[in-house]
């Protein structure tokens, strides 16, 4: 009886998200820790996933960082999101070299963070959003 319930307390529950992006370019930028336009490097899934001792749905996502408009310069960046909308993550795609994403981090305690709720987004639907996010950077826009 035990294992049962020890079962099914280890089990979680599905929720779908409830958040909204930041209504606003500048509202975003102002929230986030980190902007920048990255390409998937490669998804991983952390290793108390994947031996079991949690299920936390997360993945870890590291980008090639091909722009930045905030946070620590560098080359590449590892953050974390889970890959389902239904979890407020953001569906990446490590098997397309040519996709391009607008990524904006957040930071949790224990690690950084992104998902639809920050306003990342596929390239494809970000052309007018980093056109704002030159102009507010370079002071040219409020």
């Amino acid at each position: 009886m035990c294992a049962i319930a020890l079962c099914v307390n280890g089990i979680e529950q599905a929720h779908a998200c409830t958040c909204a992006a930041p209504a606003t370019t500048a509202k975003a930028l102002k929230r986030a820790t980190a902007v920048f336009r990255g390409r998937v490097v490669k998804i991983s899934i952390p290793s108390s996933d994947r031996i079991g001792l949690t299920h936390t749905g997360a993945h870890r996502v590291k980008f090639q960082i091909l722009k930045q408009w905030k946070g620590a310069t560098s080359e590449t960046s590892v953050v974390v999101t889970r890959l389902s909308a239904e979890g407020c993550g953001f569906p990446f795609e490590e098997e397309e070299e040519e996709k391009e994403y607008l990524v904006y981090v957040v930071a949790e305690p224990r690690q950084i963070q992104t998902g639809i709720c920050t306003g990342t987004k596929s390239i494809a639907d970000a052309e007018q959003e980093m056109k704002e996010l030159d102009e507010i950077v370079a002071g040219t826009k409020k």
